[in-house]
């Protein structure tokens, strides 16, 4: 202890030296009863006790037994609806688009109609529009009084 209180930096061997000199001391004192004593207590503090459960009833365990098969019952309906929407609105979709598959069909027929039209008779002129000149905005200018 007295080279501790030295402010003097120790050489490793020394350092060495003293901490084995304190372990040994440290091994060699005997534990008290009463440490020993307080580490039991610290461990059973930390223990709590457990409560036990209640025992469910009869007439409890058939209530459960009763809403459980109603849950199930719930949730495969619940599936079942959510197919029926599912195939409605693949089915509403899949008609969209042959609808949509119609009308561009029929368009691209009445375009070729009308290029069969136009090669058939190309001695047809078409007459272009004359465009009338656009009017001049008139400013009247208006005397101050």
């Amino acid at each position: 202890m007295s080279e501790e209180s030295d402010n003097k930096p120790l050489k490793k061997t020394a350092r060495m030296e003293l901490l084995k000199k304190q372990l040994e001391e440290l091994e060699k004192e005997p534990e008290s009863e009463s440490d020993h004593e307080q580490e039991q207590e610290q461990d059973e503090v930390i223990e709590k006790p457990k409560k036990e459960k209640k025992e469910k009833t009869p007439k409890q365990k058939e209530q459960f037994e009763k809403m459980k098969k109603v849950r199930e019952a719930k949730i495969a309906e619940g599936k079942k609806l959510k197919a029926l929407m599912a195939k409605k609105e693949k089915e509403e979709l899949e008609k969209k688009v042959v609808e949509k598959a119609i009308k561009l069909k029929k368009k691209q027929i009445k375009k070729q109609q009308v290029l069969d039209e136009l090669s058939s008779d190309e001695d047809l002129v078409i007459p272009k529009k004359k465009l009338q000149p656009a009017l001049k905005p008139t400013i009247k200018i208006v005397p101050y009084m």
